[in-house]
This record gives C-alpha cells, sequence and structure tokens, in this order.
C-alpha cells in the first residue's frame, strides 16, 4: 500500500504568528520613537533656558507694582465704571496679598474684611478700607453707576490706603532693625 499524501495543507485558524511578531515589533518601535523624540524636545528646551536667574528682572515690590497699576487705571479711559470697580479692588487686594501674605485675589469680600481685620493696621484704616470695599462692591454687582467724581476719588483713596500701608510697614521694618 502507498502512504496518502493531503491534497493542501491544513488551514491555520486564528492569528497568525508571524504576523503577530511583526505587529507588536512595529508598534514597539513607533513607541519607542516617540518616547525618544520627546526626550530629545524635553532636553533641548531645557538647554535654552537660562542657567543663571540673575537675567531675570527682579519683581517689583508691592507697592510700586501696585501704584503703576494704578497709574495705568488713571490714564484710561473708564468706558465702564463696574469694570473699572473690578480692576482697582484687584489692584488693593494683589498689594494686600503680596505685602502681608494672604491669597486677597481668591477671597471673596467677606472673607476679605475679615482678613483685614486680622492684619496689623491702623483701625482708621481698616475702617476705610471696609467702607471702600462695600461701596465697590455695590458698584460691581448691584449694578449702581457712580457719578465720574466719584471715580477719581475712589482711585486717589486706594492710593493714599497703599501709602499710608506702605508707611507703616517701613515704620515697623526701621523699628525692628533698631
Amino acid at each position: 500500500m502507498k502512504d496518502i499524501h493531503d491534497i493542501r495543507p491544513p488551514v491555520q485558524v486564528g492569528f497568525d504568528p508571524v504576523f503577530l511578531k511583526t505587529a507588536l515589533i512595529t508598534a514597539g518601535g513607533i513607541i519607542l520613537f516617540i518616547l525618544v523624540f520627546f526626550l530629545i524636545k524635553k532636553y533641548l528646551k531645557k538647554k535654552r533656558q537660562p542657567r543663571d536667574l540673575k537675567y531675570l528682572p527682579a519683581p517689583l515690590p508691592p507697592h510700586e507694582a501696585a501704584l503703576k497699576e494704578l497709574k495705568f487705571l488713571f490714564q484710561q479711559q473708564i468706558p465702564d465704571p463696574r469694570l473699572f470697580y473690578f480692576d482697582l479692588t484687584a489692584v488693593l487686594r494683589r498689594y494686600i496679598g503680596r505685602s502681608f501674605g494672604i491669597n486677597a485675589i481668591e477671597m471673596t469680600s467677606q472673607e476679605f474684611t475679615k482678613g483685614i481685620a486680622l492684619l496689623d493696621l491702623d483701625k482708621t484704616v481698616k475702617k476705610e478700607m471696609t467702607r471702600f470695599l462695600k461701596l465697590s462692591d455695590s458698584f460691581k454687582y448691584a449694578g449702581l453707576v457712580p457719578e465720574k467724581d466719584r471715580v477719581k476719588e475712589d482711585l486717589l483713596f486706594v492710593r493714599e490706603v497703599i501709602g499710608r500701608i506702605e508707611k507703616d510697614l517701613t515704620a515697623e521694618k526701621q523699628q525692628e532693625d533698631l
């Protein structure tokens, strides 16, 4: 008797192991290429940054930065008093926040007035600032429109308050140095 031979070879079912192996090697190569690309990009970006921070300008002291912002507000025309009062109270909040190390920008008006009450400031300054914040809230949120003279008075008031606080802070620093 003769040996029996198949007419066709057996058909494989499922994934072809050669195809699976090729797909995994290709995917791994692509992932490796992307990883190397981002590592080189990160290295070059880090290399371009200045090593010494002496080349960066020093930030302005809180007093000077606030006066600079107030000067800019004073030079602007005031088309919308509501936005002006948002900017004016933001200047005051940034100054207080940077000078006393509190997060005044993120506080609500009530939290900010409570924070002011806890600060080591003159009582009249605290009362005037609280009164100003309540008045500016009525312009910002209630839709009241201030007179033209009121806007300039409040701008000068904020400048004066910042000057008095800075004067008190420098006097305290001088006393501590002695």
